[in-house]
């Protein structure tokens, strides 16, 4: 069993990928997919969303936010490109993000996302 099988056993989270694509109609038109319109690369791939900041409670004049960063952790063959729009199923929610650049390492991949909205 490599590392990347044992870190595996702890993605209990699924994620579909969807990759922004031109596409040039019969017309001649071109236009440009993205969100769940881009192309389907993955779909419910073991993944495991994770926060790196906790949300920290950051106070200025007299409004407080939380900002959280997550990352999602793939399997080291899983090709998440930046800007690739995913849709997460974690802890029985279902969470849009947009990939950022991924970190890639022989036992995973490290992707940071910004959600489209916060989890609840």
């Amino acid at each position: 069993m490599t590392e990347a099988d044992i870190l595996a056993t702890t993605y209990d989270d699924r994620v579909t990928v969807y990759r922004p694509h031109k596409e040039v109609l019969d017309t001649g038109e071109s236009i440009f997919r993205k969100g769940t319109e881009g192309k389907m690369v993955y779909q419910e791939t073991e993944c495991a969303l994770s926060t790196h900041s906790g949300g920290q409670v950051k106070q200025t004049a007299s409004i407080a936010t939380a900002p959280t960063t997550y990352c999602l952790f793939t399997r080291p063959e899983v090709d998440i490109q930046e800007n690739d729009f995913l849709v997460i199923l974690h802890l029985g929610k279902v969470v849009e993000a947009i990939a950022g650049r991924p970190e890639r390492m022989v036992s995973h991949n490290n992707v940071p996302v910004k959600m489209a909205e916060e989890i609840l």
